[in-house]
């Protein structure tokens, strides 16, 4: 009769554990992994109302853009390890040129501009962090005060 018993909320242990796995959208409850979206993922993370942070790279080549992307980068990751969410990643180079100019934001594929971090909720931006307004020595702290008040909202 215990071994039924024991057996019984074993399962259900399990089955609540599969369950809320499945819920996981990496905002609560990730690993502080990055994932790289391509172009047509990006638009169905979009499409399909998805949530989660986005950090949008650089679309041009310099060393300089390459730099603050990698930079920007390497502190998302560690505070997405330490506050244990997961992120994605888009090359902004993926869009098409006339998009990277394009001022009405209707008119484009991805409402967010290369070089910022962003919250989506249901696959819309709630909140944007552009790192142009923030100094080399405050970006950590701004990335983790955002993920904080994106993950408690």
């Amino acid at each position: 009769m215990n071994l039924k018993k024991v057996f019984s909320g074993c399962l259900v242990l399990l089955f609540v554990l599969v369950v809320s796995a499945c819920k996981s959208d990496g905002v609560n409850g990730g690993i502080g992994k990055a994932t790289e979206l391509d172009l047509k993922e990006v638009k169905a993370f979009m499409e399909d109302k998805k949530t989660g942070f986005l950090y949008v790279k650089s679309a041009f080549d310099s060393d300089s853009d390459k730099e603050s992307d990698r930079m920007q980068l390497s502190e998302i990751e560690h505070v997405a390890e330490a506050e244990k969410i997961d992120f994605y990643v888009f090359d902004a180079k993926e869009l098409p040129t006339s998009e990277l100019y394009e001022q009405d934001t209707s008119k484009r594929t991805l409402e967010q501009y290369s070089g910022t971090f962003a919250f989506y909720q249901k696959g819309e931006i709630k909140d944007e962090l552009d790192f142009t307004d923030i100094s080399e020595d405050d970006v950590s702290g701004e990335v983790e005060k955002f993920v904080q008040n994106m993950k408690h909202d």
